[in-house]
This record gives C-alpha cells, sequence and structure tokens, in this order.
C-alpha cells in the first residue's frame, strides 16, 4: 500500500518570505534623482536627512543604522580610516556600500546603484557582520579587509 502525500506543505518546506532590505542612503551620497530611481523600482530606503539632523555625526547614524540592519549607501570613502567612525561600522555591526564610482554625477550614481541593487539585496542578506563593499562602476567588490 502506498503512502498518500499530504496537500499541506510542511513547515520545512514552506519559507516565509524574506523581509525587504531597507538601504540608508548617507548624506553624501543622496540626490533627487537617486531618490527618484529608487522610488521607480520600489526599493525601500531612507534618506540621511529623513531621520537625522545635516550635521549629525557618521556615529549617530551607524549606531542606528546596525541597530535597524539597514544596508549603508555612502561615498564617505574615508569611513574606513577615521578611527571614531571605523568603530561604530564594528560595534554595530553595520553593513556599507562605499560609492566609489569617481566624480561620476548624480544621473550616473542614479543609474548604477539601480543596476546594482538586486546584488546589494543579495549580499546584504548574506554578509558575515560587519562588512564592508566598494562599489565602482565596473560593480561591487570583494568584502574590504581591515586589519
Amino acid at each position: 500500500m502506498t503512502k498518500k502525500k499530504s496537500k499541506k506543505p510542511s513547515a520545512s518546506n514552506s519559507a516565509a518570505p524574506a523581509d525587504p532590505i531597507t538601504l540608508f542612503v548617507d548624506r553624501c551620497a543622496w540626490s533627487r534623482l537617486l531618490g527618484e530611481a529608487l522610488d521607480k523600482i520600489g526599493a525601500n530606503y531612507i534618506a540621511h536627512h529623513q531621520r537625522f539632523a545635516p550635521d549629525a555625526p557618521d556615529e549617530e547614524w551607524l549606531a542606528v543604522a546596525g541597530r535597524e540592519a539597514w544596508i549603508v549607501l555612502t561615498r564617505d570613502k574615508h569611513i574606513r580610516r577615521r578611527p571614531t567612525e571605523l568603530e561604530a561600522f564594528r560595534e554595530h555591526n553595520v553593513i556599507v556600500f562605499v560609492l566609489a564610482a569617481g566624480n561620476a554625477s548624480a544621473a550616473e550614481t542614479a543609474d548604477l546603484v539601480t543596476r546594482l541593487y538586486d546584488k546589494i539585496q543579495r549580499l546584504g542578506a548574506q554578509a558575515k557582520l560587519p562588512v564592508m563593499y566598494s562599489v565602482t562602476r565596473s560593480g561591487i567588490s570583494k568584502p574590504i579587509k581591515f586589519k
């Protein structure tokens, strides 16, 4: 006699959909064009000016980004060299993507971020925290190694 298979999916086979990431766009990466491009693709994002004062120290929003599990998008290449920012990045287990596309215009940056958005989501979801990547016109680097 053959065993009947249940039509009801088992708990192990019914994976809940992953929560969408929230991209936090630092003040130095923000532009109206980037916001419009992110809106167009339905990205879940928070712009720096929506939650923080313009002069809020990076350590302040890095702490919140880590606590809220936001993926940070910044143009600030020095974030990996300034001791207080690097300490906040590590302490709060932040995921950071540093836009290092030279002097890319706002339109070029918007195009780059939307083109790589799915990969940013995937890397962010799989990341061992804290982690930082460099984003160039040719794509996203392997995780940046720190001493």
